[in-house]
């Protein structure tokens, strides 16, 4: 009896036992990973498990292990490790083209294979950037109504690169009076005296009004008057004229009065001869 009752304690541990190790077996193992990554950046190959498992692995030199939580050993592609539940490997590849990662793996109830992956590894290329683009130009003397800037800029657009383009906003000019009108808030003109038109010289502001307003009687150029020509006067030509005549005329006077002498004098010395 007390026989019978050992074979049964031990037939029922073998049973618990049995119940245990499968509990402790692993399910199946499967591998996943992304479809493609670069050169430049780290991509994670996530083992799905349960229980106790180990796991060989290869997995191509050219896809450098990163982290590994398992700690598991890789000598030239081949990688081992023993682990429990799920497991994550980062990786990064090292140079472009396409890999597969497959392998096995063991609970102790034989061994099974893994589910390959393919990965496909790109050259990392740098995304553009712009430089830093020159300021905007300061708007132009108001000219036909209308007032001009150069502005740079950059973009994807323009191949990241900076880019010239121009602005127009319309103005005006005051008359004598002052009155203006500008279809912008705040037109900017440089501070500068200016030809108003052919004939008129005016100071502008910097807000593009105009003061100090001149009128060039030989005309308006280069922002300034033009300077008369010299003119001799007519009454002086005439008075050199008159003077001139005088002269000649004096001197042809004091020379008949010297002839007119000496006939004297030669008809006194006949006359008393």
């Amino acid at each position: 009896m007390i026989k019978k009752q050992e074979e049964n304690y031990r037939l029922l541990s073998l049973l618990v036992f049995g119940i245990l190790l499968s509990i402790s077996l692993a399910s199946a193992v499967s591998m996943s990973a992304p479809y493609s990554a670069d050169t430049n950046e780290n991509f994670n190959l996530a083992i799905s498990g349960s229980g106790f498992y180990a796991l060989e692995m290869n997995i191509p030199s050219n896809l450098q292990i990163i982290s590994d939580p398992s700690g598991g050993q890789r000598t030239g592609e081949v990688y081992k490790t023993v682990t429990t539940g799920s497991l994550t490997l980062t990786l990064k590849g090292i140079y472009a083209g396409t890999y597969t990662i497959y392998g096995q793996y063991t609970d102790g109830s034989g061994i099974k294979d893994l589910n390959s992956e393919i990965i496909l590894i790109e050259d990392y290329v740098a995304t553009p950037t712009c430089p830093t683009c020159q300021s905007s130009t300061a708007w132009s003397n108001c000219e036909n109504n209308q007032q001009i800037r150069y502005v740079y800029s950059c973009s994807s657009s323009t191949n990241y690169q900076c880019v010239q383009s121009t602005e127009f906003q319309s103005c005006s000019i005051p008359d004598s009076s002052g009155d203006s009108s500008t279809t912008t808030e705040n037109p900017k003109c440089t501070a500068t005296w200016v030809c108003k038109d052919d004939y008129t010289l005016a100071y502008q502001s910097s807000d593009c009004s105009l003061s100090s307003i001149q009128k060039c009687s030989s005309g308006c150029e280069n922002r300034e008057c033009k300077i008369p020509p010299s003119v001799v006067e007519p009454n002086s030509t005439i008075q050199v004229t008159i003077n001139q005549a005088g002269t000649k005329e004096t001197t042809q006077s004091i020379f008949a009065k010297i002839i007119n002498f000496i006939k004297s004098i030669i008809d006194f010395l006949i006359f008393w001869d």
